[in-house]
């Protein structure tokens, strides 16, 4: 008999399987990071405004971008919030504790304001009515509104330190041919008693 090789066969050990087990459930994890990654920056860089991204290709520089545009914003909000309290002041020194104005006069705590804001197709209504034990019925606006060619689609009332806010939208047919600082006067006049 002549002599054959021998063949040896290594079986693989259970560590070692467990090894690589480890090994592709690490490559999948890191795999699937990664596309998170990518998916989250491509969603960051679609909010940026393109002038501030075009030109730069690594993700550093566009979430280096993002953070100082979101300072930018935050800059802009605390002054557009600093105007919207002086103009409150303004138009009703009682809302932010305005300093002269006597609280137990009748008059001054029925103060009120209305400010109309055209949007495409109607008009939105903004209506400071006072405190609420002074306040005006709504139904006066609504019935101006109406006289007017408005039709009122939804109205929102809103208590903030006892005074009454409305929000009215309503559609206008033809909204050229309204003369939306007219009807503004008309509904101040009318609930100023």
């Amino acid at each position: 008999m002549s002599r054959g090789k021998k063949h040896h066969i290594t079986l693989p050990s259970s560590d070692n399987n467990h090894d690589d087990e480890k090994k592709i459930i690490r490559r999948e994890t890191e795999r699937n990071r990664r596309l998170q990654m990518t998916s989250l920056c491509e969603s960051l860089r679609s909010l940026l405004p393109f002038e501030l991204i075009k030109g730069k290709r690594s993700v550093s520089d566009h979430i280096g971008e993002a953070a100082s545009y979101i300072k930018e914003l935050k800059e802009k909000t605390r002054e557009l919030e600093i105007k919207r309290d002086m103009l409150k002041q303004n138009a009703n020194p009682s809302l932010l504790g305005g300093a002269g104005i006597d609280e137990s006069s009748s008059h001054s705590n029925a103060v009120k304001c209305v400010s109309i804001s055209p949007f495409p197709g109607g008009v939105e209504i903004s209506a400071d009515s006072g405190l609420e034990e002074n306040s005006f019925p709504l139904s006066f606006l609504v019935e101006i509104l109406m006289q007017e060619g408005c039709n009122v689609v939804s109205c929102v009332s809103t208590q903030v330190n006892g005074r009454l806010y409305h929000s009215i939208k309503s559609e206008v047919d033809n909204l050229e041919s309204l003369d939306i600082a007219g009807l503004e006067q008309k509904l101040n006049d009318a609930i100023l008693w």
